[in-house]
């Protein structure tokens, strides 16, 4: 069986990505983290600073550094929560949402490029991995590979 070196690979994937995704960003006068939270904020509006910096896959003092701006001009603002006064929930305004559709139809390209070779099945299969990949990613730790054959495991059980 080929042996895949599949962190490797994803690497390669984010180098080649990394300088697209932030041209595209940068295009509508943003960075690729100050993106991120946009559309983190656009998809789950009212969460906390640090809900969104997990969601945004930084720390919580990067995203206060990413915020500062997006708040001074006017994309994002802050509000007291009405349950908890403690906590301050973010959300877009129609700037934010505006900055967003300046950014998308690059980001939409760069989407398209990275399905171009695969067919809409394919393509949704590809997502699934990713999603699944994440997902384990997220549990943490590894788990032990069975070194048995479905059908040994299959006439053991």
């Amino acid at each position: 069986m080929d042996h895949t070196n599949f962190t490797y690979v994803i690497k390669q994937i984010e180098l080649a990505l990394r300088p697209m995704i932030e041209s595209a960003c940068a295009s509508a006068g943003m960075t690729t983290a100050q993106f991120t939270a946009l559309t983190v904020l656009e998809r789950r509006p009212g969460i906390t600073s640090s809900e969104l910096a997990r969601r945004s896959f930084v720390r919580a003092q990067t995203m206060a550094q990413t915020m500062d701006p997006l708040l001074e001009a006017g994309l994002v603002r802050r509000e007291r929560d009405p349950a908890h006064a403690r906590r301050l929930l973010l959300s877009l305004t129609d700037e934010g949402r505006a900055a967003i559709a300046r950014a998308q139809p690059p980001v939409d390209a760069l989407e398209e490029l990275i399905r171009s070779s695969f067919s809409e099945k394919e393509s949704a299969e590809f997502a699934d991995y990713l999603r699944r990949v994440r997902h384990a990613l997220a549990e943490g730790t590894p788990h032990p590979v069975a070194t048995g054959s479905v059908s040994e495991s299959a006439s053991h059980g």
